[in-house]
């Protein structure tokens, strides 16, 4: 028998895979408008609190596991209870200021402030977030689930699953076998949407409540959003080749999939793949099945 190959890690994928970064850290989908202060209420009981984060350090582990920080340093455990939150404050923590941050040469933080919202677009965030509530107002289409609800629920099937002690007092290998091994609708439900909103967390701007330290961007050497500075002709002029997409993947990764998958790796391609899942991530991992599927049948 030959050597065995390595293990493909979780943050293997995440520093090899364009397509996996550009899907879930893209301004689009669920994560478009998600602005949040860590620092204000939050919708989650302590014990709530402490189940996610052992939830998206499971999702993307830090030390001791990886060397790099992961979900827990980054805070998205605390950017997700602010969004559940979101309505408590006035304006909704959800869509942060324009046009600049202080990163890039500017003066002000504009995205320190958050925008007011029209009765649209906070009647369309409350259902996503709140859900209908049995408000007729808002069941013109059925009953709607939102966040809160799911993560409460799911969060709770965790530590049930768990035994006497919970969800967050278990090791991590233990806590991903309750999560492998849970055939439960509402875990299924709740990863649907904990591990987009983790990745959204992770990488999006650190206004946004996650990217605590911008451990996300420096972990995939991201620089950030640097207007008004903007960048230099040569870095316009003369691209970095010298890490191409996928390069550093390990042998245990099939190099064909990655090749078919990085045609996907383009904002319109995937604001198309966004809108059809709904940014969820069975969704979004159906439809790349079904891309690596034709991949196999070519062959």
């Amino acid at each position: 028998m030959g050597a065995e190959k390595p293990r493909l890690t979780r943050r293997t994928v995440l520093r090899g895979s364009a397509l996996t970064l550009a899907v879930f850290a893209s301004p689009t989908g669920i994560g478009d408008a998600i602005a949040v202060d860590v620092d204000g209420p939050g919708f989650l009981t302590d014990a709530e609190l402490a189940t996610l984060r052992a939830l998206v350090d499971r999702i993307v582990p830090g030390a001791p596991e990886d060397p790099d920080p992961g979900a827990v340093d980054a805070r998205c455990a605390e950017a997700i209870d602010a969004l559940l939150a979101a309505f408590d404050v006035d304006p909704p923590r959800i869509y942060a200021g324009a046009p600049f941050s202080d990163r890039g040469g500017h003066p002000v933080n504009h995205f320190e402030d958050f925008l007011p919202l029209d009765v649209y677009e906070a009647t369309a965030w409350r259902l996503r977030i709140e859900g209908s509530r049995g408000r007729p107002e808002l069941e013109f289409n059925g009953p709607v689930t939102g966040f809160q609800q799911t993560y409460r629920d799911g969060l709770a099937v965790l530590d049930a699953a768990a035994g006497p002690a919970g969800f967050a007092a278990l090791p991590g290998p233990a806590r991903d076998v309750v999560l492998e091994t849970s055939d439960d609708p509402a875990v299924r439900v709740l990863m649907d949407v904990a591990v987009p909103h983790t990745m959204e967390f992770l990488y999006g701007a650190p206004e946004y409540g996650g990217n605590a330290g911008l451990v996300g961007w420096r972990f995939t050497h991201f620089d950030g959003d640097v207007q008004p500075r903007g960048y230099t002709d040569e870095q316009v002029e003369n691209r970095d080749e010298s890490r191409p997409p996928g390069s550093n993947l390990p042998d245990s990764v099939d190099r064909a999939q990655v090749d078919a998958l990085l045609p996907l790796a383009s904002p319109e391609v995937l604001l198309g793949l966004r809108e059809r899942t709904g940014g969820t991530l069975s969704g979004m991992r159906d439809e790349v099945a079904a891309i690596l599927q034709g991949v196999r049948h070519a062959g």
